[in-house]
């Protein structure tokens, strides 16, 4: 065992000697270089003007990039939006609740708006950001942007066909290229809401649009607690930056034939439960291009906003004209053959009552029960009277 130790020994000390001093030399150099170059990085790293070195403007870089990406998308962005006491909400001398449009759009918040499939929602979402930028009245409401500045996150529509939509509309406008400037159309959708962050940081809006909801959601619309989790994001992002978001949404496709309705909406009832607007827009059934502009659910609304249509004619541009006429919802999915056979029934029902026969005796002539009988009536005494307070 001691001579193969000795063995090693005089074999590692002949390859020293036999070693090429120049190499050698060479190499001592070159890690002293190193050496001394790590020394010298460690130095300017840790001097006053670290941040101008390449890995310091890296690190800033990669540290604004968390910030203004990464956090954000994860839900754990510092929130700026501070705790306030009841001696200063009492205090603060805010009367009514903050408009965008008066009276329909509050001014910060959520909303949607939902129908079925062509009825021009995207429309009416495109024309209402083209009057918030440019100062437009909106329906004949007026609107009072604060940075004329519009978010429009497309899911459907790509950049050319957005083109061809704006030129169609704007030709009822007369509105010139630069007036479009704040109306910004994103189609990038992936860590949207850490895009959108990072949007309004820099430049605030008054409104948010997303069309289309189930685009951007990617769990399940019957999850209540994921669908409310979801929209909470949104609405701290309303909260934080002051401004008004609102998703297009669609209805069941049962919903067409039924009365307006904020239960009408696609999915679970936490959708419903976390706007403070919905708005449903619903086709007339005996008119084209006559459109019902129903508010379904308003927090900051009176009652009289809630039952009767606000009629709008949809102009062969793609843009919306008040007709300045309202229309009960229970009017609204009345057809002109329905009507028909609700006067048909009463008259019949009246005849018959005329010659002396009783409620369960009409019922037997017609083949209904006698409930059926006072049903049939009382829809078409409601019917008479909806009509008559419409017209008033």
């Amino acid at each position: 065992m001691k001579k193969a130790e000795k063995s090693a020994k005089t074999i590692t000390s002949k390859t020293n000697k036999n070693a090429n001093p120049q190499v050698s030399k060479k190499t001592n150099k070159t890690n002293k270089e190193v050496t001394d170059e790590v020394k010298a990085t460690s130095v300017k790293v840790e001097s006053k003007n670290a941040q101008f070195s390449p890995i310091a403007e890296e690190f800033e870089k990669f540290k604004k990039r968390i910030e203004s990406e990464i956090v954000p998308s994860l839900g754990i962005e510092d929130c700026e939006i501070p705790n306030v006491n009841g001696m200063e909400l009492l205090g603060d001398g805010i009367d009514e609740i903050p408009k965008l449009i008066d009276p329909i759009f509050h001014r910060v918040g959520l909303a949607s708006l939902i129908g079925s499939s062509d009825t021009g929602k995207s429309a009416m979402l495109r024309e209402l950001c083209v009057c918030v930028v440019t100062g437009r009245d909106f329906l004949g409401w007026k609107v009072e942007p604060i940075h004329k500045r519009a978010y429009y996150v497309s899911t459907e529509d790509d950049k050319m066909a957005i083109s061809y939509l704006l030129k169609k509309q704007n030709e009822v406008y007369g509105l010139k290229p630069e007036d479009l400037e704040n109306l910004v159309y994103i189609f990038e959708t992936d860590n949207l809401l850490a895009r959108l962050h990072n949007e309004l940081s820099q430049k605030p809006a008054d409104i948010v649009i997303i069309d289309t909801f189930t685009d951007i959601f990617n769990g399940q619309l019957y999850e209540t607690n994921r669908v409310r989790s979801f929209l909470n994001d949104y609405s701290q992002l309303a909260q934080k930056y002051g401004c008004l978001v609102i998703f297009l949404h669609h209805t069941n496709k049962r919903s067409d034939n039924l009365e307006p309705s904020k239960h009408n909406a696609l999915g679970s009832q936490g959708f419903e439960a976390k706007m403070r607007l919905m708005i449903e827009l619903k086709s007339d059934t005996q008119i084209n291009n006559k459109k019902h502009f129903c508010i379904v659910k308003g927090n900051y609304l009176s009652h009289q906003f809630k039952t009767h249509s606000f009629e709008l004619q949809f102009t062969e541009n793609l843009t919306f004209t008040n007709l300045n006429t309202r229309t009960h919802y229970d009017l609204i999915t009345q057809n002109k053959e329905r009507r028909e056979t609700i006067e048909y029934e009463y008259n019949e029902i009246t005849k018959l009552k005329e010659q002396g026969l009783t409620h369960e005796e009409i019922g037997n002539e017609m083949g209904i029960s006698k409930s059926s009988v006072s049903k049939k009536i009382s829809r078409y005494n409601k019917l008479i009277a909806l009509e008559n307070s419409n017209n008033k």
